[in-house]
């Protein structure tokens, strides 16, 4: 049972009624997460701006951003959007075989050197951002140009703070597979 009930649309904020209606019109009901952060509608609004910005804009080819996603969410053990970023993980061409294989990617004939190196990644920053050694941005860097390295790093970040707040408000998983 989550920690806070999502907020139907008649108890939300007018402010943010139309972001319900689109939501609604994408997903058939109200994701429970964008529910759930509508009790702070300028945050609610400001977040789903950021998760737009970071998901659905820039050159960073979706399905390496779906396997950024779902490596932090399996790192952290967010059953919401690891069921959310497995299913659109799905729609940009990561395969079952690839999902199954996630945990244990270094060793993984399932993965090229890219895809390694984004995993890596994504496993670095979210274990430990601080921790970031020059090699290992290096060998990112052979295959993302700087701005697609700040690119995918909003991602992981944007991954993180959902699998926390996910986790946190005890959502059940409303999303995905």
């Amino acid at each position: 049972m989550p920690v806070v009930n999502p907020l139907p649309k008649e108890k939300a904020s007018p402010e943010v009624h139309d972001l319900y209606d689109k939501l609604t019109k994408a997903n058939g009901f109200m994701p429970a997460f964008f529910g759930t952060m509508a009790h702070r509608p300028a945050v609610f609004k400001s977040f789903l701006a950021l998760y737009a910005a970071a998901i659905n804009q820039g050159t960073v080819e979706p399905r390496y951003k779906e396997l950024a996603y779902l490596k932090t969410a399996r790192i952290n053990g967010c059953e919401y959007c690891t069921r959310a970023h497995t299913a659109s993980g799905k729609g940009h061409g990561i395969t079952n075989e690839q999902i199954a294989a996630i945990d244990f990617f270094r060793r993984s004939p399932q993965f090229d050197e890219k895809d390694k190196a984004t995993l890596l990644y994504a496993e670095r920053v979210t274990r430990g951002a601080s921790g970031l050694r020059e090699r290992a941005l290096e060998e990112l860097s052979k295959y993302y140009t700087e701005d697609q390295i700040v690119e995918l790093t909003l991602v992981i970040c944007v991954a993180n703070f959902t699998n926390r707040f996910n986790d946190a408000m005890q959502l059940q998983p409303d999303l995905g597979v």
